[in-house]
């Protein structure tokens, strides 16, 4: 500015600060039609208040070629000439406003040259930048866990000490079972800083912006008391710095690790499993299900979910949700849940629903033998699976080139016969391949969690006993519990077998409606469950067992404390709903045992509307008091209580079929 300003001078030109027009621009506002400053400079013009126009180069006025040639053709029209600094040409003589030959075909010529030029200082550029990433050395993206380092080299990435703890941390809880909610609540709930915060507050980082502000706003965005998210936690674990591989420009380079590439292959199989749940995000993040991911249905193997209605929270095999139903009852959530603590309290010696001390079962340790064979299997299944990789590399090269050849000789149906059958035997070792690195990823998550089991579970427990709260229970279930399968005994009588992760079961029968809240543990006792034929047997003369007497009686049964009570919060909800259900208690059963007919439907269906309509008017009324809308209202709404509970539990498709069977055979 300051050369153009001194030239202008020394030509005679009288140079106003309004007259002077710069910006500083990025790639994408050069990629813009037309950008202010130069359109300024061309409304200026239009208002007869410049005569002649300096500009540095011709880049300045625009680097897209067509664009140039049309902006320059722009002022030479309107007769303003236009003095080019780094070429030492006018575009027009100053006195004659004519056009010069030789400016026209530098402009041309520039143009051209300046497209190819701007391709080529791109490569350069992107081609140093390469090398310097591959030599560790800091360009682009930094994430957290790393930082830059100056040093005889230039700026190296190194792993940040401070940090490096973090990094595990939120890979641990993962590996534990942990949601990527739970883990940002974790991170918030101990004041550990995100990324954004530890930055401004390290020397590391200095220089840091405490604000930076929105392009086209001057409206500063704040980084300080940004709090963990679940999205940033799912960032965080796929971020594959963190095992080693940085990628640049559409290149991976290598980096120190952070994690080691066992953790991340496990992590990595659990975020895929995951993505697959059935579960809801909403549903699964707002109410806390203890056992989600680790209870099964006895009867098809799936897992199963949790569903909240605020007065009967269960888990149901996921069949439901798929539409092909297994037939398997759901079980109370409450029930379940406390039963499985309790049992998991006596494996551990430990009263983990009182809170109580006790003393730590050697089922927690994992003996230095098993560790080392856990270990050495977890290498051996790595090396199988990078060799899985490999050939499933391979394996793709060859069916793309089986697809080329399939395309390429069409006509030859014999060829192509020969190539189509090449790809289906492909498909199939593929798919092989994919179960075999499936099954050996899942053993690696159990030897993983087996291992971890002696260092997490005494810190949790003492965790456990100072805080008392749910999540805190969620993770000692998920270190020290593989499985939990439901089965049907009866339709009112469960069999719940818990796999720990040391190889043990620990079998337990729970009925909510003759045990209420009482279970009876029988793996040490005289019976046994028979799962092909789903009936309890005694172990010597293998003699069926009736269940619903050995209930009623045998006197050692356990009772259990419904977890809620670990919570205010929960006991309030809790006595929420039991006057909820005092005061809409219709006394029907929860299942009738008689078929309705069509007419039924629609009466109740007629009733309910006309109720609704007096619920309407009511709340419309304006000669009624407070107090008598509100006792009006509370019988209506018993009303339709009762309306609703008489069929709220039938299957109308089965009570249509039943009654025109009856109807056919009378």
């Amino acid at each position: 500015m300051a050369v153009l300003k001194k030239r202008a001078i020394k030509d005679g030109y009288e140079v106003t600060d309004e007259l002077i027009f710069q910006e500083q621009i990025s790639g994408l506002d050069a990629k813009k039609p037309i950008r202010k400053s130069l359109q300024d400079l061309m409304d200026a013009v239009e208002e007869h208040k410049v005569d002649v126009c300096y500009t540095f180069e011709l880049t300045r006025i625009s680097r897209d070629p067509y664009n140039l040639v049309e902006r320059v053709k722009w002022f030479t029209d309107r007769k303003i000439p236009m003095y080019i600094y780094d070429a030492e040409m006018w575009t027009l003589d100053r006195e004659t406003k004519e056009e010069l030959e030789e400016t026209t075909s530098y402009v041309f010529g520039a143009a051209t040259y300046g497209k190819v030029e701007i391709r080529k200082m791109k490569e350069r550029t992107m081609r140093g930048r390469n090398e310097v990433a591959k030599e560790g050395m800091y360009v682009g993206h930094l994430s957290d866990g790393y930082c830059v380092v100056k040093t005889e080299r230039g700026k190296e990435i190194r792993v940040d000490e401070d940090r490096e703890e973090v990094i595990h941390k939120i890979f641990d809880l993962y590996t534990q079972g942990n949601t990527i909610d739970r883990i940002a609540e974790y991170l918030n709930t101990n004041n550990i800083p995100s990324a954004n915060s530890y930055r401004l507050n390290s020397p590391k980082f200095k220089g840091y912006q405490e604000t930076y502000r929105r392009k086209g706003s001057v409206v500063p965005i704040k980084r300080v008391g940004i709090k963990w998210q679940g999205s940033t936690i799912s960032n965080y674990l796929h971020n594959k710095w963190y095992m080693g591989e940085r990628t640049y420009n559409k290149q991976t380079y290598y980096i120190e690790p952070i994690i080691s590439t066992e953790q991340w292959r496990v992590v990595s199989a659990m975020l895929e499993r995951n993505a697959i749940s059935f579960r809801s995000k909403k549903e699964s993040t707002k109410h806390p299900y203890l056992l989600s991911g680790l209870l099964f249905c006895g009867n098809c193997g799936r897992r199963m979910y949790g569903h909240f209605t605020g007065l009967n929270n269960h888990y149901y095999c996921s069949s439901v949700e798929e539409g092909v139903k297994c037939g398997l009852r759901g079980v109370s959530k409450e029930n379940i849940e406390a039963a499985v603590a309790l049992v998991v309290k006596q494996k551990g010696g430990l009263d983990v629903v009182e809170g109580k001390e006790g003393v730590v079962s050697n089922f927690f340790k994992v003996s230095p033998k098993e560790e080392k064979r856990l270990k050495e299997e977890i290498k051996t299944n790595n090396k199988l699976i990078a060799e899985y990789e490999k050939k499933s590399d391979e394996l793709d090269k060859n069916y793309a080139e089986a697809v080329k050849q399939t395309v390429k000789h069409a006509d030859d149906k014999n060829r192509v016969a020969v190539y189509e059958s090449m790809i289906a035997e492909i498909e199939d070792e593929k798919i092989n391949l994919n179960n075999k690195k499936y099954r050996l990823t899942q053993q690696n998550i159990l030897n993983t969690k087996k291992l971890n089991v002696g260092s997490n579970a005494d810190k949790i427990l003492t965790k456990l006993m100072d805080e008392r709260n749910l999540s805190t229970l969620r993770e000692l279930f998920v270190t020290v519990i593989e499985k939990v399968h439901v089965f049907n005994l009866t339709p009112s009588i469960n069999v719940i077998i818990i796999n720990f992760v040391d190889g043990t079961k620990e079998c337990f029968l729970y009925s909510y409606r003759l045990m209420k809240q009482k279970i009876k543990i029988f793996t040490r006792s005289l019976f046994y469950y028979d799962m092909r034929d789903n009936v309890l047997r005694y172990k010597d003369s293998s003699v069926i067992v009736d269940a619903k007497e050995l209930i009623k009686t045998d006197p050692l049964l356990i009772p259990f404390e419904r977890l809620e009570e670990l919570t205010d919060k929960a006991k309030e909800q809790d006595a929420k709903y039991k006057e909820w259900r005092k005061k809409y208690n219709t006394g029907l059963p929860t299942t009738v045992p008689y078929v309705v007919k069509d007419e039924t439907y629609k009466e109740i269906s007629l009733k309910k509307k006309h109720l609704y309509n007096r619920k309407y008017k009511i709340k419309k009324h304006k000669k009624l008091t407070s107090e008598e809308k509100k006792q009006m209202l509370a019988e209506i709404d018993k009303e339709l209580a009762f309306l609703s509970a008489k069929v709220k539990y039938l299957n109308r498709e089965e009570a249509v079929k039943e009654y025109r069977k009856q109807k056919g055979n009378r």
